[in-house]
């Protein structure tokens, strides 16, 4: 089957797409929905600074158990001593509903954050937490020891009203950041030809690919990333090891550095085959080390776009 390479880079391509995407519309949700009291509680994790931001969370009853009080412990850091903010039951009519908001204080400070947990009690004495549940990278730092954690807003800038043509930056940011994706879906097509037909023409096509999509990459993060980081978060470019040895720095900032370096290195590494292939053919088996090379680099590009973006480690 010749269209093999073809078939597996469409594969890959749509199931990338169709899991960023779910990603992005999916919002994180918490909900019990049993008897005899239920709940739904959808957490944001960013606001604009100096803007009101809403803690809500709604109620299903279904049986004589009731909600009495929720609260919610907040803190500017996790390692301090948590204080209360009371939830209010909001009523339409004078009459009580199942939702029940707070408002957490604002803050003015790029970058700064409150840390919270939710605290329910019931009108039967039961009395439960609700908690953030890690992601992986996050349970892989704890050693997978840990599985809950505390919810957190961040308050951020505005790009798009604090720079001049912001909003032409921050899309330029995005397209090329995941736009360098296209770049190695085509790559991966001429790749995996390279395999059965080592030709020039599939070494070259792949090779330019690669190129320009560590290019397009490079661009986006490294060039027009910083300040859009620096707008949002009042934070510079801190990659490991920046910080120090022993800090991760922004992991955003150090997964991007990574993978330039990555791409970087494997293009060095071929650039003298790549021109001798200009000319002239070259060995067959120099074309299928750089396909395998390359193969693993997208490999290390999968993981590093599964670690989510803005990612911290909670201090403990």
């Amino acid at each position: 089957m010749r269209n093999w390479p073809l078939i597996i880079t469409l594969i890959v391509a749509f199931a990338s797409i169709a899991y960023g995407i779910g990603q992005m519309i999916s919002p994180e949700m918490y909900k019990e929905i049993s008897p005899p009291l239920g709940y739904v509680f959808v957490p944001d994790d960013d606001e604009f600074i100096k803007s009101n931001h809403f803690l809500e969370i709604s109620f299903i009853e279904m049986g004589p158990e009731k909600p009495e009080s929720v609260t919610a412990w907040i803190s500017r850091h996790t390692y301090s001593d948590p204080t209360p903010l009371a939830f209010e039951q909001v009523y339409f009519g004078g009459v009580p509903t199942g939702k029940w908001i707070a408002l957490l204080p604002p803050l003015e400070e790029k970058g700064t954050r409150w840390f919270y947990y939710l605290d329910v009690k019931t009108s039967t004495g039961r009395e439960f937490e609700i908690r953030k549940n890690m992601k992986w990278f996050e349970r892989l730092f704890s050693g997978f020891k840990e599985t809950k954690q505390f919810f957190w807003t961040t308050y951020e800038g505005s790009v798009i009203r604090e720079v001049p043509f912001g909003k032409a930056l921050l899309v330029t940011h995005i397209v090329l950041a995941c736009g360098a994706l296209l770049f190695m879906y085509h790559a991966l097509y001429y790749l995996l030809t390279i395999f059965f037909q080592p030709t020039r023409f599939n070494f070259i096509k792949a090779y330019r690919s690669v190129f320009w999509g560590c290019m397009a990459f490079f661009i986006g993060t490294i060039v027009i990333g910083p300040p859009v980081t620096w707008y949002t978060f009042a934070t510079g470019f801190m990659p490991w090891p920046t910080q120090g040895l022993t800090n991760l720095g922004d992991i955003t900032d150090t997964k991007t550095v990574l993978l330039v370096v990555a791409y970087a290195g494997l293009l060095l590494s071929f650039l003298k085959p790549y021109k001798e292939t200009l000319k002239q053919t070259i060995d067959a088996s120099i074309m299928r080390k750089f396909a395998i090379w390359t193969l693993v680099s997208l490999l290390l590009t999968v993981f590093v776009f599964l670690i989510p973006h803005s990612q911290f480690m909670q201090d403990r």
